[in-house]
């Protein structure tokens, strides 16, 4: 028996949750906060960050395809490491 996923977030749910994950960073106030301490070198530090942050997304990319299962970081882990330490990611993701 095949499962799929069944879509349940309209448009504007998932607008509301990106919107609010990228407020919520701080995405108004640390970069001033930064260029305050960093002066012009933050473009640098930003470029940096984003190269590092790159073999976490492809990575998270091949999981999502290879496993296309509703659970997100709770679902890969448990898969990898057992039931324990997927819901501990799936709480510490949550409480994030």
């Amino acid at each position: 028996m095949a499962r799929s996923l069944k879509k349940k977030l309209s448009l504007i749910d998932i607008f509301c949750v990106s919107t609010g994950a990228m407020i919520s960073s701080g995405l108004f106030v640390l970069p001033a906060l930064a260029y305050a301490k960093a002066g012009p070198g933050i473009i640098v530090s930003y470029v940096l960050a984003a190269i590092l942050c790159i073999p976490a997304v492809v990575s998270t990319a091949e999981l999502v395809t290879a496993m296309p299962r509703a659970g997100g970081d709770y679902f890969y882990i448990m898969r990898g490491f057992g039931p324990l330490l997927g819901t501990i990611a799936g709480f510490s993701s949550w409480f994030s």
